[in-house]
């Protein structure tokens, strides 16, 4: 049971986004970019709150509560011919250990690849860093 856990801990992200066809096909025309389309995605509050959950879940294991509420996306690009893409998330992390009632912050990021099927956006996060029990 200890070793299935370990591997689901290990496992990237992924997230399924509908989008709006309009705004799919003014991508693929190039009459908007490929950071215009993706912000007017996470401009859905909904949309939005799902990125912050699956970006807090990297670090479900670092203790502190760890809490997320905005992000930037930068780096993206779009293959039309293909309909897929990257882009990078930076976000800061806040973390409260309520026991001792420390509060601190860190900054991160976590690559997304995308593929648009339909006017369905299916992301995957990048795969977790994961430290052996035996590099200690």
């Amino acid at each position: 049971m200890n070793i299935f856990k370990t591997l689901l801990l290990q496992m990237a992200e992924k997230l399924e986004l509908p989008i709006n066809p309009s705004q799919l096909e003014s991508l693929k025309l190039s009459t908007i970019s490929i950071d215009d389309f993706i912000n007017e995605i996470f401009k859905d509050q909904q949309h939005h709150t799902q990125m912050c959950l699956a970006l807090r879940e990297y670090h479900r294991n670092d203790g502190g509560s760890p809490e997320i509420d905005a992000f930037t996306i930068v780096n993206a690009v779009f293959n039309a011919n293909e309909s897929t893409g990257r882009f990078r998330t930076v976000f800061k992390i806040r973390y409260h250990y309520t026991c001792s009632d420390v509060r601190n912050a860190a900054n991160d990021t976590i690559d997304w690849n995308f593929k648009i099927e339909k006017d369905i956006m299916l992301l995957t996060g990048e795969e977790p860093w994961v430290r052996e029990g035996d590099e200690f």
